[in-house]
């Protein structure tokens, strides 16, 4: 009997001390989370920590461009460093021929950026790049919430996030406009543009100062395409056909010729390709008093170690087709890509996550960021400059503000053989070797061998 009464006292009293325990750790777990220090401890002295890795970021600006960026990420994720590789500097062409040899011959880097249509989809189409929809997915990421301009996709695969970001716009002497009674433009059509140019052009020979240079690449034989909200390119947006009867495209091309030949108010062609004048060169020897031109030329007018600015920069937005229309110019994001072959692919995807959002402000550059302060933006870029007050920020600041740029087209793997193709087919107008009827027939028969080759 008294063996029976103590097993029942013992029974009572290991499930009281049992109950309590449950209860207890119940409740304490969740205090001990946040309160108790010597939790914290054996939860990390327990857990597994994450190993360090190091990934490779190739890209053509000087290491001060991106170090401040980098330095921030590594603070936030401590487990992951970046080293950054400017293959050849300021030269994106050569550094992107580089990056290829170094894929084919096997070496291994992380994160690298592309700057055109072209280059992306050639990388894209053969396999180089990481397609990001799944590491987008599992983020719980919308694009169209974060970001200000789309990128372009392959078959309907997204593979880059928004790099450096912004408009091409028209940058203007000030002083030389001043100097011809001319205001900085707030909204003006290519018919003005042109009126501008004649106005701003003076003196003969060797001394002869233009109105206008216009550069070698493709964007300067499409500049009244370029005002429109759509077919912006040498292919339809749909990336199924030729944009060649477009009549923008032989407009383009007649604004151009009738500019550097019968007004004589732009820099010749045959001049340009003959001395291969750099358009740097053009602009800041005072040599010609306008330029259209990409976003990255905003920082370029306040000075840099090479190239002093010597006289006060503005900006107009690029010049619509018509009066009243809305603004629009070319433009968009260079591409953030990870490389296919990468070992590291979610750390690179945090990278360039970070990199396309507050990372891009740090850079001094404009970003695609819906968050961002633009004016901040524009006040960190101006303020790095050699001389800040060449640079005449209400103008910029209302170029970026009214001009809109229209969704980026599909594009097709052999974006750099119609683009050479073209160019090839223009320039032969260009130096009066066929006039513009035929010049735009053969753009056509040029063109459809390529994308027939390409079936």
């Amino acid at each position: 009997m008294k063996k029976w009464i103590v097993m029942i006292a013992l029974t009572a009293l290991m499930t009281s001390l049992l109950s309590g325990c449950g209860s207890s750790g119940s409740n304490q777990g969740k205090n001990t989370a946040t309160n108790s220090p010597s939790t914290n401890v054996t939860k990390e002295t327990d857990a597994p920590k994450a190993e360090p890795v190091t990934i490779k970021f190739i890209n053509w600006e000087s290491p001060s461009v991106y170090q401040p960026a980098i330095d921030a990420f590594e603070q936030k994720f401590p487990n992951i460093k970046v080293e950054y590789v400017p293959l050849v500097e300021n030269d994106s062409n050569e550094t992107l021929k580089k990056l290829d040899i170094m894929y084919a011959s096997g070496e291994v880097f992380d994160v690298f950026s592309l700057n055109s249509t072209p280059n992306f989809s050639q990388r894209a189409n053969n396999g180089m790049l990481e397609p990001l929809d799944s590491y987008i997915s599992d983020e719980g990421m919308n694009y169209d919430e974060q970001y200000k301009a789309e990128q372009m996709k392959v078959d309907g695969k997204r593979y880059s996030l928004p790099g450096k970001f912004g408009p091409w716009l028209i940058l203007l002497n000030k002083e030389q406009l001043d100097a011809a009674g001319l205001e900085v433009p707030k909204s003006w059509t290519w018919d003005e543009f042109r009126e501008y140019s004649k106005k701003l052009t003076n003196g003969e020979g060797v001394n002869k100062h233009y109105g206008t240079f216009f550069h070698t690449w493709k964007d300067y034989f499409l500049l009244r395409l370029y005002s429109s909200s759509n077919n912006q390119g040498i292919m339809n947006d749909e990336g199924t056909g030729m944009n060649a009867d477009n009549p923008l495209m032989k407009q383009s091309l007649q604004l151009r010729y009738d500019m550097e030949y019968t007004d004589l108010s732009a820099t010749p062609y045959q001049d340009v390709i003959t001395q291969k004048i750099p358009y740097r060169d053009q602009y800041f020897q005072q040599k010609a008093s306008m330029l259209p031109t990409g976003p990255w030329m905003i920082a370029e007018s306040g000075g840099t170690d090479k190239i002093p600015a010597t006289f006060v920069s503005a900006f107009a937005p690029w010049p619509s087709n018509n009066k009243g229309d809305d603004i629009y110019s070319f433009g968009g994001a260079d591409s953030l890509v990870i490389s296919a072959k990468s070992k590291h692919k979610k750390e690179s995807y945090e990278f360039i996550r970070f990199l396309s959002t507050e990372g891009m402000s740090l850079t001094k550059q404009l970003s695609a960021w819906k968050k961002a302060d633009i004016e901040k933006e524009v006040d960190a870029i101006i303020a790095s400059t050699k001389s800040p007050e060449k640079i005449d920020k209400a103008s910029l600041m209302n170029t970026l503000a009214v001009t809109k740029l229209p969704n980026p087209p599909t594009v097709v793997s052999f974006s750099a053989d119609l683009e050479n193709a073209y160019i090839a087919e223009s320039e032969k107008y260009m130096l009066g070797q066929t006039d513009i009827d035929t010049t735009i027939n053969n753009i056509k028969a040029s063109l459809q061998k390529i994308i027939d080759a390409n079936k």
